[in-house]
């Protein structure tokens, strides 16, 4: 279908000016309500403790951590003043400042000044509150995107194509950074158009099928070529070799580089290739042989026009003898795509094999294609997700038995089965496409097609009738240009998707002041906080009769979202900013040292974090059982990693922690272990800085710039501890390192990978360009911020669950920002006040904290 596409630059302007006026969109110049006239003061008095105690390390001149005090206003008139004051009283409280080794502050000195500073606060609090706190009109990310059209539509799409949502280093949900340009509307467009057209789905129902692929068949035939190859140029070169000097080329060489290139290559892979052929397995199945870029099955490949379709997947597979080690004795399973190498899939999950070859077992794998070129599905055993890794592993073996790795897993055939349709037509399309009611015309039956679709998308307002006119017109359009009525009215649908309305949150505020939002506002705010998608029917049938305002219904209707799957999607998108685990994906790991760290094994540990704060909040468990507890989430993958026997398959599900074992709340957690690592070697500082920052929320400043490299101990094999001595040379460094570093001694019992040891080996270069290698015992002994001292990871374990306050409070302070959706601010301290204290009388239940910004004043309004 030919699509004019002249109307999409001024249609932006059009949807601009119908669909989100000026007004709506809250910013500092726009949304911003009456300051109250009184502000706090500290007196004059105050300046001379700081000037004794504070200005010789922050002054104008000094500015350590990035902190100059001297200019700091006596008047708490702002908001980034008031924050300032309210860090001085924090540091003073906690004493950290002044330092243990400056001059201590008399007591009834500092008494008197914390006593003033602490009122101001509050009487500067109560002042810039009502100019603090302002929410921009945001629009969906990427993944409000995909469950949003998931949920109106019915369909999965991929959003990958859009541009990353944009981070200050805060939360996904922040308006601020949610931009929007002319350019990303066309590829909403783009993105609709293909979305309806999924939905939609005007052919005839897909034939089920059943189509099995007896593996051994492509395998064998493929071996068997490439070892023919081999052997024929293996036998071409030793004809050569005999020959009477006759050049390379009489035999079909380039050149006698070319003649021990294949030499080599005979020799190299030719003896695995046989021993393929020659297994008795091969027969009837394909032993999964590592034939040097690793050991994956024959591809299937579903049918064209399979995307967002189900499918199961089944395989029947076995394990070869007994003898094969537990670490062998797992599938993988995944898509391959063109950047993919030799060997390589994109990982989707796993499986135990536990059938034996007198009795296989069937494996069943539910796959819908995030999008048509995904169609191509592989099994293979699990191993490190790079061809390089495959290629060492089937070089040493080479090394040892002048064979590549023997065989552990078998597979006898695999299928695929779908598409799985439970119902035609599709409620896709008959959501789209009610029944036509009798005397309607066609262009009254188009006109309430996009009436009743716009009011879904648009979730809290109806669409003006100026602008289902507008949408009407290019129906009629399209009408005229010979496109069918059905195929006509997907490009208004289209468009409606890439409108504010549909792409935006609209919580328009036509004045200064604040203003309650409606319960249609509040059921969507809160079901894009706890599902990162719409409501649904029980949500918007309480917010349409006007009962969701209740605070019993609110606390009724939290309890039962929290409790849906749909609540998968705040746990994971909460969890992962709020503990900065992007830092999982920022190395790549050596497999040559960390050759257990796969991709099945990098995803577990990361479910293991999403698992364990799910768990917490439907069972209703304190927040302090998150930094130290008797139990884990785990499934079998991820219990042998951690040395924990009898737990079988693959979903996760508490178990309790042995006697001795080295886990039980994050820092246990070997997702947030790699993270605090480069991929080669723990980072104490990485590590501390994460505690402080996640944990005690007391967030280091960022590291001071142009820090000069340490040449001097480059290529040196050094402890931890000397290490980051030789870092604290630098002055501009010492000051924090103090802080960081003790924390992340508390650790280094963890490798890079979160595996427990009692030593470090490195290795050096020597002179003579070979390696020398060392090994360090681990010293985990360290210090609090507050200088109390611990023996080892246990003890700092213990120390930092008996703060657990400031991991509550910080996690309040976190949650706040990400269901609002801008930064929490010194405003926000009297609400995090309320919700810390009604959490409290809970014994800090994780899910009170949400009840608590749920249930607040600042959740429901704008």
């Amino acid at each position: 279908m030919k699509i004019a596409f002249g109307w999409i630059p001024p249609l932006i302007g059009l949807l601009g000016a119908l669909w989100l006026p000026t007004h709506a969109i809250s910013n500092e110049s726009q949304d911003q309500p009456r300051v109250a006239k009184q502000h706090g003061a500290m007196s004059a008095t105050s300046r001379r403790v700081l000037k004794k105690s504070c200005f010789d390390c922050h002054d104008s001149a000094t500015e350590e951590g990035g902190v100059n005090l001297e200019d700091l206003p006596l008047k708490l008139d702002s908001v980034e003043t008031a924050e300032m004051w309210q860090k001085v009283l924090g540091v003073m409280n906690s004493g950290e400042m002044p330092p243990e080794d400056a001059e201590p502050i008399d007591a009834k000195i500092k008494t008197d000044f914390l006593a003033e500073l602490s009122k101001q606060l509050v009487v500067a609090r109560e002042a810039l509150s009502d100019s603090g706190g302002v929410i921009t009109m945001r629009r969906l990310n990427r993944r409000e995107y995909e469950n949003t059209i998931e949920s109106l539509l019915g369909v999965k799409i991929s959003a990958d194509s859009l541009p990353d949502d944009a981070s200050s280093g805060g939360f996904d949900t922040t308006g601020a950074s949610l931009f929007f340009s002319s350019d990303q509307f066309e590829q909403y467009v783009a993105l609709a158009r293909h979305a309806i057209g999924l939905a939609v789905d005007d052919g005839d129902r897909p034939q089920l099928q059943t189509v099995r692929t007896e593996v051994e068949v492509n395998q064998t035939k493929s071996i068997r070529k490439v070892a023919s190859k081999l052997q024929r140029d293996w036998n071409r070169a030793e004809r050569w070799k005999k020959s009477d000097g006759r050049p390379p080329t009489d035999f079909g060489f380039i050149d006698e580089a070319r003649v021990e290139f294949e030499t080599r290559n005979f020799k190299r892979f030719h003896p695995t290739y046989k021993a393929y052929l020659d297994h008795p397995a091969s027969k009837n199945g394909v032993p999964l042989f590592n034939f040097f870029r690793g050991c994956t099955s024959p591809a299937i490949t579903l049918p064209a026009e399979s995307e967002s379709r189900k499918f199961i997947i089944r395989a029947r597979v076995a394990v070869l003898h007994d003898d094969v080690p537990e670490h062998r004795r797992f599938v993988e399973y995944g898509t391959t795509s063109a950047g993919n190498a030799g060997g390589e899939i994109n990982v989707l999950g796993f499986h135990r094999v536990t059938g034996t070859m007198e009795n296989p077992q069937v494996i069943e794998i539910a796959f819908s294609p995030a999008r048509n070129d995904d169609r191509t599905f592989k099994i293979r055993e699990r191993h490190i997700n790079e061809s390089e890794a495959a290629k060492r592993f089937f070089m040493t073996s080479l090394a040892k038995t002048k064979l590549g790795p023997p065989p552990a897993l078998w597979i006898d055939w695999m299928e695929w089965e779908g598409p799985i349709i439970e119902e035609w037509p599709p409620e896709s399309r008959t959501r789209i496409f009610p029944e036509k009611p009798e005397g309607q015309n066609q262009s009254e039956y188009a006109r309430a097609i996009i009436k009743g679709f716009a009011k879904r998308a648009f979730r809290t307002k109806l669409p003006s009738e100026e602008f289902v006119d507008r949408l009407m017109g290019l129906f009629h359009s399209q009408i005229q240009m010979g496109v069918r009525p059905r195929e006509a009215i997907k490009e208004p649908l289209s468009i409606v998707l890439a409108s504010p309305g549909f792409l935006y949150l609209n919580e328009p505020n036509f004045g200064q002041e604040r203003r309650q939002l409606s319960d249609q506002e509040l059921a969507v705010r809160l079901s894009y906080f706890l599902w990162s998608s719409p409501p649904d029917d029980e949500l918007q049938g309480l917010a349409d009769s006007g009962k969701l305002n209740d605070q019993q219904t609110l606390k009724q209707q939290t309890d039962r979202m929290l409790c849906d799957q749909r609540a998968d999607h705040f746990v994971s998108g909460f969890t992962h900013q709020w503990l900065h685990m992007d830092r999982l994906d920022f190395f790549q790991f050596n497999y040559q040292k960390y050759k257990q760290f796969d991709d099945s094994v990098k995803a577990s540990v990361r479910y293991e974090v999403y698992e364990s704060f799910k768990d917490a909040i439907r069972e209703k468990r304190p927040i302090r059982e998150l930094l130290k507890s008797d139990h884990v989430m785990v499934n079998n993958l991820l219990a042998g990693y951690y040395g924990i026997d009898g737990v079988q398959g693959e979903h996760f599900r508490r178990v309790k922690v042995p006697a001795g074992l080295p886990r039980g709340g994050v820092l246990g957690m070997a997702a947030i272990l790699a993270m605090g690592s480069d991929g080669e070697r723990s980072s104490p500082v990485e590590r501390g800085a994460w505690i402080l920052r996640c944990l005690l929320n007391d967030a280091p400043p960022p590291a001071p710039a142009n820090v000069p490299q340490l040449s001097r101990i480059e290529g040196q094999a050094l402890s931890a501890r000397d290490l980051q001595k030789a870092h604290q040379e630098e002055p501009q460094c010492a000051q924090c390192h103090r802080t960081i570093d003790p924390l992340g001694f508390g650790l280094e019992n963890f490798d890079a990978v979160g595996l427990w040891r009692k030593t470090e080996a490195l290795a050096s270069p020597t002179k003579r360009n070979r390696l020398a290698k060392k090994s360090f015992p681990i010293d985990a002994s360290g210090t609090m911020p507050d200088g109390t001292a611990f023996g080892d990871f246990f003890e700092m374990r213990d120390r930092i669950a008996e703060n657990s306050e400031a991991f509550a409070r910080g996690f309040t302070e976190n949650l706040i920002e990400y269901a609002l959706g801008r930064p929490y601010g010194f405003t926000d301290r009297a609400m995090a006040d309320r919700i810390m204290k009604l959490a409290g009388q809970e014994d800090y239940a994780v899910d009170e904290f949400i009840h608590g910004v749920i249930q607040s004043k600042r959740f429901k309004i704008k």
